[in-house]
């Protein structure tokens, strides 16, 4: 389960939102707080920067693809977060992104480009949300959400 207050939620939907009609991103920052239950407290919008001329992907081949079904988040403000949080007693606990032309189902990219462990949060267009936590093995396993 994630928690999080409506502060993170209106937070989270016009971060994701904001840029569409592509692909929106942002780091889930929070903690554990007791087996399977992830407390969500700070949002750290991300820049989508891929296909940015100045950004090497491992996957080239797919750079072509459009950011409205592809993103990327800079390495260097995952260290930033990384860095906040530790300062804060808290953990990257996950990635949020947008889906603006499809449903909030994982896609196969999204399963192979996300970090194992980490919860997946993904907001459709329409305003459907759900989160997934990604296994070891590439498999999603559903998340359910407690907004408060």
């Amino acid at each position: 389960m994630i928690r999080m207050d409506r502060r993170c939620l209106t937070v989270l939907q016009r971060t994701v939102l904001a840029v569409w009609p592509q692909e929106g991103c942002a780091l889930l920052l929070g903690s554990a707080v007791g087996e399977g239950i992830l407390c969500l407290t700070t949002v750290w919008p991300a820049c989508n920067r891929w296909g940015a001329a100045d950004f090497d992907l491992p996957w080239t081949s797919a750079q072509n693809d459009a950011r409205d079904r592809n993103f990327v988040l800079d390495p260097r403000e995952q260290l930033s977060a990384q860095r906040w949080c530790r300062s804060r007693s808290q953990q990257l606990i996950g990635v949020a992104h947008s889906h603006p032309s499809c449903d909030a189902q994982p896609s196969a990219a999204d399963r192979q480009r996300g970090v194992p462990h980490q919860l997946m949060l993904i907001l459709a267009a329409e305003g459907e949300m759900q989160a997934w936590w990604l296994g070891e093995d590439r498999q999603v396993r559903p998340v359910l959400i407690d907004v408060s």
